[in-house]
């Protein structure tokens, strides 16, 4: 697009594993690319952090603005994550798309792990319901599947039942660069 087109605003909502299983680096590799996809957020956009293992931890109540402040917090915040716990999928995902979208802007959620839902509700069918039902600002939720222990079939429905897609990259892979 020319620069004088108009982009939409994002409303980023990052969704990070930090179960025990995301140590030898992939937890670094999400990190990274958090980082990176969040110091690039314009001005006008906002976003939001939620980790999650056993339990399911925000960085803000909803979305905050992209600011220099905001964005130097997050970046303290992502350094403090460390992995241990389970994998609760579900709580995660549910609360990615419970708050209510910043208006004007374009929700997405950019979900990252690299298992299979060990904590909570583990059913494939009843995290894509609940998802789908819960839903309802339409987040576009593209997920990212680190390793090779990832639920390939799950991540890919979640995503396209969004109208997002799906990525998997191997451990040590550039994140940033899919």
């Amino acid at each position: 697009p020319d620069d004088d087109t108009p982009r939409i605003p994002r409303e980023l909502t990052l969704v990070i594993d930090r179960s025990g299983s995301m140590r030898d680096g992939k937890l670094d590799q999400a990190r990274e690319a958090a980082m990176q996809i969040i110091s690039g957020l314009a001005s006008n956009e906002s976003f939001s952090i939620i980790v999650y293992s056993d339990q399911v931890e925000t960085f803000s109540e909803g979305a905050v603005a992209a600011s220099r402040e905001n964005v130097q917090r997050a970046m303290a915040y992502l350094e403090s994550i460390r992995p241990s716990g389970g994998t609760n999928i579900h709580d995660a995902l549910v609360e990615a798309v419970r708050e209510p979208v910043v208006e004007g802007t374009l929700p997405i959620v950019l979900f990252l792990t690299d298992g299979l839902p060990t904590i909570g509700q583990t059913g494939e069918r009843a995290i894509r319901t609940a998802v789908q039902g819960g839903n309802r600002h339409e987040r576009r939720i593209f997920t990212f599947g680190v390793g090779y222990d990832v639920n390939t079939p799950l991540l890919r429905a979640i995503a396209t039942d969004s109208r997002a897609t799906s990525t998997f990259v191997q451990p040590g892979q550039d994140v940033e660069a899919t």
